[in-house]
Parts: C-alpha cells; structure tokens; sequence
C-alpha cells in the first residue's frame, strides 16, 4: 500500500513539471528576446554616423579651399605691387636721364656735333658698340646696326614716320646703369638707361645731323628686370640769345614701347 502512495507521488510530480515546462522555455525565449533587443544597435546610428563623416570632410575641403584661394590671392596682390613699383621705378629713371640728358646739352655749345654723334653725354659706361648685360641677366646691343637698340628707336620713334631729308637720325648721346649717378650705394636701383638725341624734324633744313633752330629731341629708355621697360621723349629748346637762362621743354609725353 506504501509503495503505491509513493509511485502515485511521484506520478503527480513528473505530470506538474511537463506542464510547466512549456511556460518556463517561454520565459526564457522572451527574455533572451529582450536582451538582443537591448544589445541591438539603432537602425538610423550608422546612417547619422556617416552623415557626420562626410560633412566633416566637406567642412575641411572648404577650408582648405578657401586658405588656397587666400594664399593666391595674396601672392598676386604682392606680383602686382612689385611690378607696379619697379614700373614707377623705370619711369623715374628715364625722366632722370633726360634730365642727366639736357644738363649736358645746356652745356654744349655745338648741337651739330651731338647731331652727328661727334659729342656724347659726360654719363658713359665705355663704347656704344657693344653688348651690354642687363638687370636680370638679359643682355642688348646698344649700337649700331641691325637687331641694336639705337636700330629699333630709328624704326619705331615716331611710329616710323618719314619727313624726306629731315627725317630724324637718332643718335646715341648717354647710355649706362643709373645706379652710376653718383657713389656706390647711393642709388638703389637696377636700370639701365639709354638715350638718343635726334634733330626736329620741323626746322626743314633737310639736314638731320645739323641745327638749324635750336631745338632738339630727346628720347630715354630705363630697362629694368624682367623686361621692365619705361621710355619718355622730350622737345627742348635753347632760348634764342643764348645765356645762362638753359634749356626749356616745350613737350613732354611718355612713349608706349
């Protein structure tokens, strides 16, 4: 009879755990449901991440844009101020040599023999015939003959306009570095200058290597570097009578080259 008590004991025991069984394998499947739920990452996470990425990139190419244009924007604006500067420069010298130019014929008594390139200014760095090397290495032929400067302001000043016999026949009366002017450093610039001194062609004597009414034609070149290139030209005339009284310019106008 005891026997029997037991096994229907334990009979009862089996069925009650098989029946709760099912529930607690529920349980257990809703809470590991719940903690991969947990664990997961955001579905929008990765997008808003990438989104971030790129328009930090874009952030830093702007910058990097901007301090490019910056950087060339300020390089031309010194290109620009340095070449504007030496441009200025080379004017100032070539009015300078004119000047240089008319003290020397105020002081000579014989136009003629500066027609006829007898007489040459006192400013001279040795004979016209010759290469010279200019600021930044670029070398010229002052005079004569064909590819030399003298040749090219005979061909070019006044845009190659003929007057017959009086047509002007420029002659080289001053040439050399300004820098020459005075004692070593005492003049800080790198032109060079040439000059040439031609006859008016409105006295009609149908001379050009001769004076026939004290007025002459002065034409400066200033040559710098990098080509830099300043020209100007000068009407002067010697008072009638003569006297201490020096020349007067009756034009002045700078000449496109």
């Amino acid at each position: 009879m005891m026997d029997f008590v037991i096994s229907q004991t334990f009979a009862r025991a089996s069925a009650a755990s098989e029946a709760t069984r099912p529930e607690r394998a529920g349980a257990a499947a809703s809470e590991g449901a719940c903690r991969g739920v947990r664990g997961a990452k955001p579905l929008g996470e990765d997008n808003e991440r990438g989104a971030a990425l790129l328009i930090a990139i874009i952030l830093v190419l702007l910058v990097l844009a901007i301090g490019a244009a910056v950087t060339v924007a300020s390089r031309s604006e010194t290109l620009i101020a340095a070449n504007f500067r030496e441009s200025r420069e080379m004017l100032y010298a070539a009015e300078g040599a004119v000047a240089m130019a008319i003290r020397d014929l105020d002081a000579a008594s014989d136009w003629t023999a500066v027609l006829s390139g007898a007489s040459v200014s006192s400013f001279t760095d040795g004979a016209a015939i010759g290469s010279r090397t200019l600021p930044g290495g670029a070398t010229v032929v002052l005079c004569c003959g064909s590819g030399s400067l003298t040749a090219d302001v005979q061909q070019r000043a006044y845009g190659g306009r003929s007057w017959g016999a009086d047509t002007p026949q420029w002659q080289i009366f001053a040439w050399g570095p300004a820098a020459d002017w005075l004692a070593a450093g005492r003049i800080q610039t790198p032109a060079y200058l040439a000059v040439w001194i031609a006859d008016d062609p409105a006295d009609g004597d149908g001379n050009p290597a001769a004076d026939a009414n004290g007025i002459l034609v002065i034409h400066a070149h200033a040559l710098g570097v990098n080509g830099a290139r300043r020209v100007v030209e000068v009407l002067v005339e010697r008072p009638p009578g003569g006297g201490s009284r020096g020349l007067r310019v009756l034009s002045w106008h700078e000449v496109r080259w």
